[in-house]
């Protein structure tokens, strides 16, 4: 009786499917720990400066309640809540400059959208006020889930202010009073350092990084 050889063709696509199946687990694992480092830092944040957590992060008490879930956050974990104004103009167009550019489908866009949105408000680098470890977990959640917008930035600029030259962009206006970005006076402030402590080991808490480069 002749042995029966494996199929390479069956053993193919039974590879494929099990690196892709690979590939969208580690990309959920990223999403479900992001969403919950951003919502512990504005939790503590708001704590600490007695605002309502979705004033705190930018999501309606609907969202924050949703995103918890998938986060697979308990109640321990959220300040209290306690609704949040409408947000402004500029929270609005950076808003809606980021869901032009979402490349995932689903919810999560569009709640880190209104996140990366509102933490754009507050002074330091933007990774920081996300409450992200390292900069780089901010690199791979723009690539992730707006890689048409992030993709853009070729020269590393900071990204709160790449997001607001693409809004000043998109408008016909530009950030920079000279034709090209190495003779403008603010060189230095779009493309300086943008490493060293994290908010997470300022404040004594451990952040593990999302993603190493």
């Amino acid at each position: 009786m002749a042995c029966e050889t494996a199929d390479p063709v069956v053993e193919m696509k039974s590879t494929a499917s099990s690196v892709c199946d690979d590939a969208v687990a580690l990309d959920d694992a990223f999403d479900r720990g992001l969403l919950s480092h951003l919502v512990r830092h504005a939790a503590r944040e708001a704590e600490a400066s007695d605002n309502a957590i979705e004033f705190v992060l930018g999501v309606t008490q609907e969202q924050l309640e949703v995103i918890a879930s998938f986060a697979e956050l308990t109640a321990a974990d959220l300040a209290l809540s306690g609704g949040a104004p409408a947000p402004d103009d500029e929270q609005l167009m950076l808003r809606e400059l980021l869901m032009q550019h979402r490349s995932q489908p689903g919810d999560i866009g569009e709640w880190l959208a209104c996140i990366i949105a509102r933490r754009s408000m507050e002074p330091n680098h933007l990774w920081e006020d996300l409450g992200l470890p390292e900069r780089p977990d901010l690199t791979r959640l723009l690539m992730r889930h707006f890689r048409s917008l992030a993709a853009n930035n070729t020269r590393n600029m900071r990204w709160k202010r790449y997001l607001y030259r693409a809004i000043c962009e998109s408008e016909g206006f530009s950030m920079c009073p000279s034709p090209t970005c190495d003779a403008c006076s603010e060189f230095h402030i779009c493309y300086s350092d943008e490493s060293g402590p994290s908010a997470l080991a300022r404040n004594g808490r451990d952040g593990k990084p999302l993603v190493s480069e």
